[in-house]
């Protein structure tokens, strides 16, 4: 990797010291702002990396533009960058089922709390997306890369092979997280976003990638909130089938390989090796089958995405003036052998009209009941008893003419 023309002032140890000073920076004032501010917190924290970065700079009395070049980007330059953020989305599924899968044994349940935290923080205030995009993608593009990829990468320049210099920084960055759901998938990030500074020591490389990553993210995020589905999907990843769920996510991200070969090929030609897509083409190959491998293994076991299902039931139809006047518009019954909590996930549509869901026991005894307009969604988790239990939809005429469809899942 390039170095600075003064990199003797900058040491490897000192690194680890700068990255320690922005985890406790992150742990401690951090947290406190975004408690006390909510989103004003959390673009303090980020302009507060970026401080950390230049003082850092100041006070080792080194150049900030060799800390933090930027420099012309060329078309080859611009699609190797995308080409690596391809294959670093693609391995984000692929590590987040691995990720999902490892930590389901040994307890999920504080991760997901967190996973809905975060949720709830971005997108419970119902911000404007452009708000949100400013503050989780745009800033953490500057900042966060302007500390990492920028101040802390700096200080292992001086280390001779490149591939160590990626590894630490990928590994610094998932730590930096703070979360063990999203370790292994930050990590890689990291990495992928240190490789491009490694090889074309152009900071906004590193920066369009990590835009375009958080980008997506938020806009699944804030959608998938305000639609309702985001409380269903969190709601019911506890009760997932991780190996049929991994499966599925090797399948999805099997390209990734290609598209790494591809983008390093073109960000660093001068050490390509045509065999290097043979190797992905091989490693594509196994992700590819090992996915659907273990997505087949669990269905023939019994299993799914959603595990051990109870009731699967779905329909979707035209409602008219014959449906609302019945008690109902629509039922079922499920009958429960053993008390424990059941999961029960409801998700119910009809554009302009109000639909409730409930549920009964053989008594007549209402167990759980939920109203709500256009879209109702229900991921709950209930203390059922043995015996039999109803579940209904009801609806009044703002629903005739309206297209209902529902999908429940107990399990």
């Amino acid at each position: 990797m390039v170095k600075l023309s003064n990199q003797e002032r900058l040491k490897p140890w000192m690194g680890v010291i700068l990255f320690v000073i922005g985890v406790v920076f992150l742990i401690f004032p951090g947290s406190l702002m975004q408690i006390k501010w909510g989103m004003g917190g959390l673009i303090a924290t980020e302009f507060g990396f970026l401080g950390i970065a230049i003082l850092y700079c100041v006070i080792r009395k080194v150049s900030i533009k060799e800390v933090f070049p930027v420099k012309k980007i060329t078309a080859r330059d611009l699609f190797g960058t995308l080409f690596m953020f391809a294959g670093g989305f693609l391995l984000n599924l692929i590590t987040i089922g691995f990720s999902m899968l490892i930590l389901n044994f040994i307890g999920l349940g504080d991760s997901l709390n967190e996973a809905a935290a975060l949720s709830d923080f971005l997108y419970g205030s119902k911000s404007l997306y452009i708000v949100i995009m400013l503050v989780a993608a745009v800033l953490p593009a500057i900042c966060e890369e302007a500390f990492m990829r920028g101040a802390v990468l700096s200080s292992f320049r001086s280390l001779s092979k490149d591939w160590v210099i990626v590894l630490i920084i990928g590994a610094m960055f998932g730590i930096l997280h703070l979360s063990p759901l999203r370790f292994l998938n930050t990590a890689c990030l990291g990495a992928v976003l240190a490789f491009i500074m490694v090889k074309k020591n152009n900071i906004i490389l590193p920066m369009i990638v990590h835009l375009l990553n958080n980008l997506i993210s938020t806009l699944v995020g804030f959608f998938g909130t305000n639609s309702g589905a985001g409380e269903a999907v969190t709601g019911s990843l506890e009760g997932l089938n991780y190996t049929s769920l991994l499966g599925s996510y090797l399948t999805m991200g099997f390209l990734c390989p290609i598209f790494f070969v591809l983008g390093a090929m073109l960000l660093d030609r001068e050490h390509h090796r045509p065999r290097r897509f043979l190797i992905a083409g091989i490693i594509s190959a196994v992700l590819l089958f090992g996915g659907i491998a273990l997505s087949s293994a669990s269905a023939l076991s019994g299993g799914s995405i959603f595990g051990d299902t109870l009731l699967n039931w779905n329909y979707s139809h035209v409602v008219t003036e014959e449906d609302v006047q019945c008690p109902n518009l629509a039922e079922a019954g499920i009958e429960i052998t053993e008390e424990r909590n059941y999961m029960v996930v409801v998700s119910a549509n009809a554009v302009g009209g109000e639909i409730t869901f409930t549920m009964t026991d053989e008594n007549g005894e209402e167990v759980f009941s939920k109203t709500s307009s256009n879209m109702l969604i229900v991921s709950e988790y209930i203390t059922l008893k043995p015996g039999h239990y109803t579940l209904e939809f009801t609806g009044g005429d703002d629903l005739v003419g309206k297209t209902f469809a529902y999908d429940v899942i107990v399990k």
